[in-house]
């Protein structure tokens, strides 16, 4: 019986007509090896660490141009609230008070000028190094530019001004002109102090009412 199975079922090479296949080769070359894995591994790996190290740059670049364009819009405010009170001013002076130990660099910074009449008509613009801030006092009598009372913030917390400066030249033909230089810079702490860029504004204005013309 054996040899009249044996005679129904002929072999062809590996395979038995008539039974299903049982046999796959491992030479097919289907899969990958593990350095192959490894190595893939890797360079996906290093792909998005350079895409994520230019999303963070980008982010930090974007961030920062926000925070610049916030300072620069609040600046130019506060520089036309200066200037229209400038405009209808008279008896100018400027003022540099260095008495903090620290060499020629200035501690304060001061505009005063007398606005219309009647009182609390006395103003004076000051700026404090310390701070980095620009303040302003109003009263009947000009208040002295080192004064620990008496002066008001006029900027937002956002802004940083790292410098001001104010000048007064007067002619004998013309108006006077006053000059105001700000470096300006943003407050926000997400930004490293040493990577703050700052912009250099200037405006010139001159008053139109000085009783002495």
């Amino acid at each position: 019986m054996f040899k009249k199975f044996k005679y129904l079922l002929k072999k062809k090479g590996d395979r038995v007509e008539g039974l299903p296949s049982t046999t796959f080769s491992l030479k097919s070359g289907a899969g990958f090896t593990m350095i192959e894995l490894l190595v893939a591994i890797s360079v996906f790996s290093i792909i998005i660490a350079v895409v994520s190290g230019i999303f963070i740059t980008s982010l930090r670049s974007h961030r920062t141009s926000l925070a610049l364009i916030s300072a620069n819009s609040d600046a130019q405010l506060v520089l036309e609230q200066m200037t229209r009170m400038i405009r209808k001013g008279e008896d100018f002076g400027a003022d540099t008070i260095v008495g903090d130990g620290s060499g020629d660099m200035p501690q304060f910074k001061c505009l005063r000028f007398h606005y219309g009449s009647g009182g609390n008509n006395h103003i004076v613009y000051r700026w404090d190094r310390h701070k980095t801030f620009l303040e302003r006092s109003v009263g009947n009598d000009y208040r002295e530019c080192d004064a620990d009372e008496g002066f008001y913030g006029m900027v937002s917390e956002n802004l940083r001004v790292e410098f001001a400066n104010f000048r007064v030249d007067y002619s004998d033909i013309y108006y006077p002109r006053i000059t105001i230089l700000l470096r300006v810079g943003t407050k926000n702490t997400q930004i490293s102090s040493d990577k703050i860029p700052f912009t250099n504004l200037q405006v010139s204005v001159s008053p139109r009412g000085d009783s002495r013309y």
